[in-house]
């Protein structure tokens, strides 16, 4: 995908969790291309390295910082020395995440808190680490990436519950701090081609094909459909989009597409 630029973002600094693959990743590349500064947090180490290689052969300023999300003083640390490296992080974007498919009575507590210390406690824990200096600097965009799980029931119980939080938090953020020139928003995004799929394409190699017909654009989406998202939130296009749920699920909450052609007995 060829994505847009805006010549605000040039030389703009993002912070991307969970950026070593993926969406994360994609995100990452999008923002090279904007000629951003850019830095990852992951704890895969060797796909962290990996991933500011590649970035850095692209003529990319990226650094990489390896931190498990969960420990709160690592998270102080490392976004204290991020600030250092690179000077004020103008883009946070919380995108590190933990999927568990289980239902709730095959669900551990174990599993649960750590869904929750991921998918939610991570986020606040960033954000309230870089909300002093984005407040200092008036101005700020925060990103959070939750999923079209926290709006619809589609399984996966305790991701989903997080998520819902997660949500919670973007309105919490967008109304408290937009005095000081903070924007938070959240993606949603809908089925997106990535690893966390990995364990169900080999139950089901049809399982994207399977789920297509609930898409009204026919296809499941792809990570540059996200990063292209994130983008468009990171740059000044967006600036008077604050505590939204931005929708990047090819029209899959717009309605039941396998459904209406039954009701109205047009199928």
């Amino acid at each position: 995908m060829a994505y847009f630029s805006a010549p605000e973002l040039v030389g703009r600094t993002i912070l991307i969790t969970g950026g070593a693959r993926g969406i994360g990743l994609e995100m990452a590349r999008a923002a090279i291309g904007a000629k951003m500064r850019v830095a990852l947090i992951d704890i895969l180490e060797v796909e962290l390295n990996a991933a500011i290689k590649e970035l850095k052969a692209a003529g990319g300023d990226a650094n990489g910082y390896v931190l498990d999300l969960t420990i709160e003083a690592d998270v102080i640390k490392t976004i204290a020395q991020i600030e250092k490296d690179l000077g004020k992080i103008e883009v946070l974007v919380n995108n590190a995440m933990f999927h568990d498919p289980k239902n709730l009575l095959e669900t551990s507590l174990d599993v649960w808190n750590k869904t929750l210390a991921i998918n939610l406690t991570a986020p606040f824990l960033c954000i309230r680490q870089v909300l002093p200096g984005m407040i200092k600097n008036n101005f700020g965009s925060i990103i959070n990436i939750s999923t079209v799980n926290s709006k619809t029931m589609v399984g996966s119980d305790s991701y989903s519950a997080s998520k819902g939080g997660l949500n919670t938090l973007t309105r919490t953020v967008a109304v408290r701090y937009g005095k000081n020139g903070i924007r938070c928003n959240t993606v949603l995004p809908g089925t997106v081609v990535t690893e966390p799929w990995k364990e169900r394409i080999e139950r089901n190699p049809n399982v994207f094909n399977d789920l297509e017909p609930w898409y009204p654009l026919h296809r499941v989406g792809q990570p540059a459909d996200i990063a292209a998202a994130v983008l468009f939130l990171a740059s000044d296009q967006s600036s008077w989009m604050t505590g939204s749920e931005f929708l990047v699920d090819g029209g899959l909450l717009a309605g039941l597409a396998p459904m209406y052609p039954v009701v109205e007995g047009s199928d």
